[in-house]
């Protein structure tokens, strides 16, 4: 059972998957482990199911928000290890959550087990965030407010409403600050399969930016294209629980490096 507190949150399970199993989701910029729950729910027979809790929310709302992609990473890693176990572990990472993902998946030193599934992000070398997220004067909450608001989902809901909004804002902008300050090592390759997810009207997507994940990778990547937004996930849970069902499913995702 994947459960490293206070880093990783198990989901609680009816009765043990049909399978060995395991997928840890990574939340997007503002997001935090309850992001999860219902996709997690409709893979309770699948899959072993947990999510990494970031610093700065939820019941870690009093530590300081990370600041760096590469040293969360790090912590991330480190909190994996010891409860990884020998299965078969996807690693699920949305937006911001689809860079640390990768960074952890750099981290592990069997990869064997392994597979990586991109979910609504540019390969690493091909990101390209707005920078108005705030580090000089000005207005930091309009294009903020602006930016949450066009890509919709959950997060641009709470805006609607004043206590949430003075809550939410400053999380998210501490995630895309460090996203937007985030590079990976030059030269950085992982050796496991990765499946890259994206929304035909993604306005922070390309096609050629999500094909360039197979750059970093010595493996097999695949790339799906669903319908929807940069929130595409919420829109089509159901047909991503598929595409996940089916890795966990197709043995060939792990023949290029058992």
């Amino acid at each position: 059972m994947l459960d490293a507190e206070p880093w990783i949150r198990s989901f609680p399970a009816t009765a043990l998957p049909a399978t060995p199993w395991s997928i840890l989701f990574f939340p997007h910029s503002g997001g935090s482990a309850g992001s999860y729950q219902e996709l997690a729910a409709r893979l309770a027979g699948t899959a072993r199911t947990a999510c990494v809790q970031y610093p700065g929310r939820a019941e870690r709302g009093r530590e300081p928000l990370f600041t760096d992609v590469h040293l969360l990473a790090d912590q991330v890693a480190e909190a994996l290890a010891p409860v990884r176990g020998d299965g078969p572990l996807v690693l699920f990472g949305h937006s911001l959550g689809a860079a640390v993902a990768y960074e952890v998946a750099w981290r592990i030193p069997d990869q064997r087990r392994l597979v990586l599934v991109a979910s609504g992000h540019p390969a690493p070398s091909r990101i390209r965030l707005p920078a108005l997220v705030g580090e000089g004067s000005g207005d930091l909450d309009g294009p903020l407010v602006e930016l949450i608001g066009s890509l919709g989902g959950a997060d641009a809901r709470l805006l609607d409403h004043p206590v949430l909004r003075q809550m939410f804002l400053p999380v998210i902008r501490g995630d895309l600050l460090a996203h937007s300050r985030y590079r990976p090592e030059a030269g950085s390759t992982i050796d496991c399969p990765v499946v890259a997810l994206t929304g035909t009207t993604d306005p922070l997507t390309t096609p050629l930016d999500v094909r360039a994940w197979e750059r970093h990778t010595s493996s097999a990547l695949r790339v799906h294209e669903l319908p929807g937004g940069h929130f595409f996930t919420n829109e089509r849970a159901e047909d991503v629980a598929d595409i996940l069902r089916s890795v966990m499913t197709n043995e060939r995702a792990l023949d290029a490096h058992r």
